[in-house]
């Protein structure tokens, strides 16, 4: 039985830049509300894991692209839907549409399913397999999630930034939303009131949690820029790439 899930949001002041045009983390952000509404529905949500498995949904890779960026009051049709899943890693679609019907920006995201305990992942077909209503969407979109490599050049811009108390998510550690925002911020103004960004990767590779300090590098390439995060052990806690 196919399964897609819908909803509307609308482009409110918080979510448009100073040109009135809606920020790319904010429709990022819509596409993840509308995956923990509907992975509610499906009976294995962030209450369901926790009470069930002590487990909790992370996000490990996106790719979304825009097709035309929405402006402000805008209202938009969030569609989303699981397409599959194996042993470690399951695979989420979605679409964003206007009011017109046109799909906007669509993407595909590999979730992973950690413990709480001690941060391990665990086995997601298994847990997936257990919930008698989760549904499988045949459909596929010709779109996939990439491995972005990490800023190295030695001219790479750096700078600072420290988790604070307001990055948290409900698994307290900075929220997947959030990284966007960096990354962004790490971009010349300048360049970002005359350029719209056309498509997104990112990879989330380890955890930060409140207190820690994270050195992000970004590095330009003609109109795309790779930023990566590190941490003071010196592991690589993110890497994104906006080609505009």
């Amino acid at each position: 039985m196919a399964d897609k899930f819908k909803t509307t949001f609308q482009v409110y002041t918080n979510n448009a830049d100073s040109r009135k045009m809606a920020k790319p983390g904010s429709l990022f952000a819509y596409f993840i509300e509308a995956a923990s509404m509907h992975a509610e529905r499906l009976g294995i949500g962030h209450k369901s894991l926790q009470d069930n498995h002590n487990a909790f949904w992370a996000l490990s890779k996106v790719h979304f692209d825009i097709y035309k960026t929405p402006v402000w009051h805008d209202v938009l049709t969030v569609t989303t839907w699981p397409s599959g899943y194996n042993r470690l890693f399951a695979r989420r679609y979605f679409q964003i549409s206007n009011a017109s019907g046109e799909v906007i920006v669509e993407g595909a995201s590999d979730w992973v399913i950690m413990s709480f305990e001690n941060r391990s992942l665990c086995n997601v077909q298994s847990i997936v397999e257990s919930i008698a209503q989760f549904n499988l969407e045949q459909e596929h979109l010709n779109l996939n999630t990439a491995k972005v490599q990490p800023a190295t050049a030695e001219t790479a811009a750096k700078t600072m930034r420290r988790v604070m108390f307001s990055d948290l998510d409900m698994n307290n550690h900075l929220t997947s939303m959030r990284y966007l925002d960096w990354t962004m911020d790490c971009i010349d103004t300048d360049y970002l009131n005359t350029h719209l960004a056309k498509s997104v990767d990112i990879n989330f590779l380890h955890e930060m949690p409140v207190g820690e300090d994270v050195t992000l590098a970004c590095q330009q390439d003609g109109d795309t820029f790779v930023v990566s995060g590190t941490l003071a052990n010196g592991k690589t806690s993110f890497a994104a790439k906006i080609a505009y």
